[in-house]
């Protein structure tokens, strides 16, 4: 089974590699305005049988098989392991696919314009992570799955997803709540987006598991994140020179941490539709609006 699942994917890559080869050139000049003649053409066969991390796919693809094999040793039922398996090779096989279309179209774009660089395109639905990189060269920071393209040229791309707020805004022109909801973490977080808080200080406040929490603080259950509340975080200068936090006390060795949690968007409308306060200086206040 596995010798045939490999040629599928020598296939899928053969086919990956030249499209990419085919088609960079006029994605070039479409966004760039140039397409000059090459300096040379790759060969789509160069990327096939190698894995972005340049090892066989044959061994990569093998990893979720020993993966399932162990877990059986240690008492892993087999059609959960099996089960293992298959995600295993799926999400093997899609990062494979990714790394090549991506190193195709680079090879390609650098042999008609040395000084092309990437630009990170979404593909729809993205999430949070991925929407606040569109746009940039970091190209080389995906989760499992990530299906963000990557187009090259020596600008930034007009009509296309490269931008972070072209996209959201189609979903707020389209009243997408549910969707802005998915990629900022709350309906709350949208409201907040909409007042005109900071996409990045909403998406990262998320960027590290357990970073947002709910927790009973006095009478109250708020929802608060360890997020920007470090000395280097400007949230937590926000929140002292407001009077919401005294200082910075130690927090797990080396670090120190405000003294106070940092309040969520959905936390602070709460306290603002209880209270009249002003929401929009409560967010400037805990670092949301900068």
């Amino acid at each position: 089974m596995l010798p045939l699942l490999v040629r599928l994917l020598d296939t899928a890559q053969y086919e990956t590699a030249s499209e990419a080869v085919e088609n960079a050139p006029t994605v070039m000049r479409d966004l760039g305005g140039f397409a000059w003649e090459p300096e040379y053409t790759p060969d789509p066969w160069q990327w096939v049988g190698v894995n972005g991390n340049g090892y066989n796919t044959i061994e990569v693809m093998y990893e979720p098989i020993i993966e399932a094999k162990t877990a059986i040793k240690h008492g892993m039922r087999v059609e959960h392991a099996l089960m293992r398996i298959e995600t295993g090779m799926l999400t093997r096989a899609r990062t494979c696919l990714t790394d090549t279309q991506h190193s195709a179209s680079m090879v390609t774009a650098k042999g008609r314009y040395a000084d092309a660089r990437p630009v990170r395109v979404l593909t729809p639905p993205s999430c949070g992570r991925c929407v606040i990189l569109a746009g940039t060269s970091n190209v080389g920071e995906r989760h499992p799955n990530c299906d963000c393209t990557v187009m090259w040229s020596h600008d930034v791309p007009a009509n296309a997803y490269a931008d972070p707020y072209s996209y959201l805004n189609d979903l707020v022109d389209a009243d997408d709540m549910d969707a802005l909801a998915k990629i900022l973490g709350s309906r709350a977080n949208v409201r907040a987006y909409l007042d005109g808080a900071d996409l990045n200080q909403l998406v990262n406040a998320y960027r590290r598991k357990g970073s947002v929490t709910k927790a009973q603080f006095y009478d109250r259950r708020i929802k608060y994140t360890t997020e920007g509340t470090t000395r280097r975080g400007a949230a937590a200068y926000r929140m002292i020179s407001a009077g919401y936090a005294n200082g910075f006390i130690k927090h797990g060795g080396r670090y120190e941490k405000i003294d106070r949690p940092r309040l969520m968007p959905e936390t602070i409308y709460e306290i603002c539709d209880r209270t009249g306060r002003d929401p929009k200086q409560m967010l400037r206040n805990y670092g949301w609006i900068l």
